[in-house]
This record gives structure tokens, sequence and C-alpha cells, in this order.
């Protein structure tokens, strides 16, 4: 109850209105201080990735997009600015010479964090085997004035499609206009963990076919099949010989091989009690997110490959950002197969858990349940949203990146 009543406060503060006095000025201006212009709601941010601070002069809060209009809710004096600092979120102040103050009132646009319903927050495209190249302008294209060659492989995030010339452009989140003949765009991918009332027993099927039979004997009736990745109910489990099996239901048993299944786990001593956290089983390849000892959800993912392993221990997430561009100079990202040069502009959902390992979105492939990166934890991109926004620190809309305060402490991640 303390917990929601602490929400509770924290977003009504958010939508709170300006104090204001009977003739309406600000209540907080202090006596002799100029005062905001008349009819100013917002803080509108002029930097890309602009910090937040979690006290005047303090430590980061978080990291704002530009052109995002922050509520102001209050203004102080303090360290490190020359004019004064404005509370405009939680636990979040800004200093006034960083941000133009608008009449508009608070809000972030669509181009600016669309709010995705399946878990991809831009068009995703693929550079073509002959590569690519970018744009500073569409008139560029024109004399082909090239701003930046793109490698076989990379990946591009998509703001929208335009024409210019008879040809289609995607205007990428970077504000480059790339020929849209020159990439690939990426499907959206369906696949989505499971949602827990209280217990685990679920499994998800490895391979692309697995026979479904009527008891563990050797030899036994094949009843049915399930295919990749499909969700089954795990009601009980048994060793034969060197085999163990999982029964699906009345007369149905899998072989456990051919299975993902989470096994129950207490919380590590380093989580608070009854604090979230999230528990990956490597020999699985399962995630369970618990609520105290209650699990919520569970899903399979892809972690290090064996060169390449997931780092085992309990770490605190230590900075959430809604995406990140990742490339073969990040610890925490791969290469291609052969080696080459490897860039993915605003992976998605992208949560820091130990130094450069994350939890994120990974939409460049379908072999969750294997083994597939370079350390970091990909889960599939409705997954990774949906831990994003169940997970502590939460983001306001319009912040890029959040780190955790007193007030909303880290979430943990334990490997094992």
């Amino acid at each position: 109850m303390a917990r929601m009543q602490k929400r509770l406060w924290l977003l009504g503060l958010l939508a709170a209105p300006l104090a204001r006095d009977a003739v309406g000025k600000p209540m907080w201006v202090d006596p002799g201080e100029v005062p905001f212009p008349d009819g100013v709601q917002s803080a509108e941010i002029l930097r890309e990735d602009e910090a937040l601070v979690a006290s005047p002069g303090g430590t980061r809060r978080a990291l704002i997009a530009a052109g995002v209009r922050l509520p102001i809710l209050g203004a102080v004096r303090g360290p490190g600015c020359l004019s004064r600092w404005l509370l405009v979120g939680p636990l979040a102040y800004i200093c006034s010479d960083k941000v133009k103050l608008s009449i508009d009132p608070p809000g972030v646009s669509e181009t600016i964090h669309p709010q995705p319903a399946d878990g991809l927050p831009f068009r995703y495209y693929f550079v073509g085997a002959n590569g690519g190249e970018a744009y500073a302008k569409l008139s560029d294209a024109d004399d082909e004035t090239v701003a930046e060659q793109l490698e076989k492989g990379w990946g591009i995030a998509g703001v929208k499609e335009v024409s210019h010339g008879g040809k289609t452009f995607v205007l990428t989140r970077k504000g480059r206009y790339v020929p849209r003949a020159q990439v690939g765009g990426v499907a959206a991918y369906a696949f989505h963990g499971e949602p827990l009332e209280g217990k685990l027993g679920v499994g998800w099927v490895l391979p692309d076919k697995a026979n479904v039979v009527a008891d563990t004997k050797g030899g036994a009736k094949v009843v049915g099949a399930r295919t990749r990745l499909q969700l089954v109910s795990v009601l009980e489990s048994k060793s034969t010989g060197k085999d163990t099996w999982h029964r699906i239901g009345d007369g149905q048993w899998m072989r456990a091989i051919d299975l993902r299944v989470p096994t129950a786990a207490s919380a590590p001593s380093e989580v608070p009690k009854g604090a979230r956290w999230i528990d990956i089983e490597l020999q699985q390849q399962t995630l369970v997110a618990y609520d105290g000892e209650r699990p919520w959800f569970a899903t399979v993912v892809s972690t290090g490959k064996v060169g390449t392993p997931t780092p085992k221990g309990v770490f605190p997430i230590w900075v959430k950002l809604r995406s990140s561009t990742m490339s073969n100079a990040d610890d925490a990202q791969t290469t291609t197969e052969d080696g080459t040069p490897y860039s993915i502009e605003e992976v998605p959902w992208v949560q820091y858990f130990s130094k450069g390992i994350a939890l994120h979105g990974a939409f460049w492939h379908r072999k969750f349940g294997f083994p597939h990166s370079h350390g970091c934890v990909n889960l599939a991109p409705l997954d990774a949203m949906r831990l994003f926004d169940w997970t502590l620190p939460r983001l306001p809309r319009g912040w890029d990146a959040a780190f955790p305060t007193p007030a909303e402490p880290a979430t943990w991640v334990r490997v094992r």
C-alpha cells in the first residue's frame, strides 16, 4: 500500500498545475526574483540527451530527448546554475539556461517517443549487400553528397519514409536520409512470454517440431506434435533412466531436451524483501520476473555464447535507456558471424545491469532459447518492452534514460 501511495504521489506531482497566487503569479517565485513570463507552462529541451539531475548541482537522474517539453513544477537557486534550477519531474532538475521556456503544455511528439504495439519503437531496416549511403538532407541526394557510408548488414532506425525526386527515402532517428532501395525492412515479431498468476508451470518448445507421446516408456505412441516456441503447460516432471520428461496434458509427455522450462527460485539476499527482481537461468535460457517471491512473468531469452558468456551473479540495473545505438566497439554487442563491422541504431528497451551487459530487445534474430549474444540478454521486443515498463526506475513520458534514486531503487537481476 505504501508503494502504491508513493507512485500515486509521483504521478500527481507530474500532472499537477503550477501553484499560483491570487493574481496568477507562480507562488514559488521568491520576492525580488525576476518572474517567468506570463503563460509559461513548460521547459523545452534544446539538445539531444540533455541531463537532468537528482538535486540542484547533484548527480545525474535522467537523459531527455531534444524537443520534449517538461512540466515546470518549481524553481530554486543552487550551485552550478547561473539562473534557476527548474523542478521538471520526480527528483529531477534542470538549469533554466539549458531550456526554452514555452507557453505550450508539457508533452512529447510521437516521432520522438512512439508508443508501439509491436515492441518496436522505430521502423528498423538492414543495409543490403552493396552497402548504402546516408544523406544529411534530401537535396544532397541529387548531387550524391554523402554524409555517411553504411556497411552491409548495419541496422538503421527509421522515423518515416518520404518521397523525393521519384524515389523513396528512410528518414532515420539520427536525421539522415537513406535510399529505401538500399535497405530491407524488419518485420514485427509476434512471440512473447507468459504472464503468471503466482506460480510457474510453463515451458516453450525448442526445436522446429517435437513429438508428444502417450507415456514415458520406450516406443510410446506418438499422440501429437508441438512447434517452435509454442507455449505448453508443465504439469509434472519425472526421470526414466537418462531421460527427463514433462507432462503437458492427460496422456501427453514431451522430452525435457525439447523444452525450455524455467525452475522456481528464491530471491537472493541482495534483493530487499518484497522487491521486484529478475532471475535468468543460463542452462534453460529462461527469464522469470518476480514480485517479491511471486512469479509475475516468464519467457525465453538468448544469453551469451560460449566465448562471450553472460556473467553470473546478482546485479542492480544501473541505468535504463529507451533505446541505444550498439556496435562492435561496444563490449555488450556482437559482430557479424564473419567478423565484419556491426552497428545497430536505437536498440530498444535497454537495461544495463553489469557494466556494458544489458537486457534489451533483439529484432535481428529469432533464436530465443539458444545462447546467441556477446554477453547481453536478448529478449523478443514485446518481452523487452514489458519488462522495461515493469522494472524500476520508471521513465516518465519524454525521458530517454533514467538512473535509480532512493525513491525508486534499482531492480535486481540474478544470473545463474
